[in-house]
């Protein structure tokens, strides 16, 4: 008879734990892959653009960079040769100082645009990082959405 107890004790245990464990299993939600997926494969084609962004405005910056310094050698160049007496030389100087003016001036919002389109791109890249890298990815499944994506505009 006391084995009968015990055996009865240990089957209420069970189905009580069952019983806990089955319904604390049920109420962890799963995640809704497919559409976890479209939003991780978002993510990684908003990064491609804000990746070539990024780099158009740090090439812009570096050809602003480039026109400075070449209009500085020349500045350098001139200056030396210029005939104070001569009004066309001054005329030509002064010309050269003003374009090299001008692309001094192009400076500042060129590197405002590089930071801003290197900070989109990071933010991007760890958006990604953080909600994506943890996430299975079947490489069919992803194909296949790939053809069908449906994005939000990029921020």
């Amino acid at each position: 008879m006391r084995t009968f107890s015990v055996l009865w004790c240990a089957a209420a245990v069970g189905g009580a734990l069952l019983a806990v464990c089955g319904s604390a299993g049920a109420q962890v939600p799963l995640p809704n892959v497919p559409a976890e997926m479209n939003a991780c494969l978002c993510l990684q084609q908003a990064a491609g653009t804000l990746a070539a962004e990024k780099d158009a405005k740090a090439q812009t910056l570096a050809a602003v960079n480039r026109q400075l310094t070449d209009l500085d050698a020349q500045l350098a160049a001139e200056r030396p040769q210029v005939n104070v007496n001569n009004p066309d030389s001054v005329s030509r100087y002064k010309a050269l100082l003003q374009r090299r003016d001008a692309a001094f001036g192009q400076i500042s919002p060129a590197q405002a645009d590089a930071a801003r389109a290197v900070s989109r791109y990071n933010a991007s890249v760890d958006e990604y990082n953080q909600r994506c890298t943890r996430l299975p990815m079947d490489p069919g499944l992803a194909a296949a959405m790939q053809t069908h994506l449906n994005c939000p505009p990029i921020q």
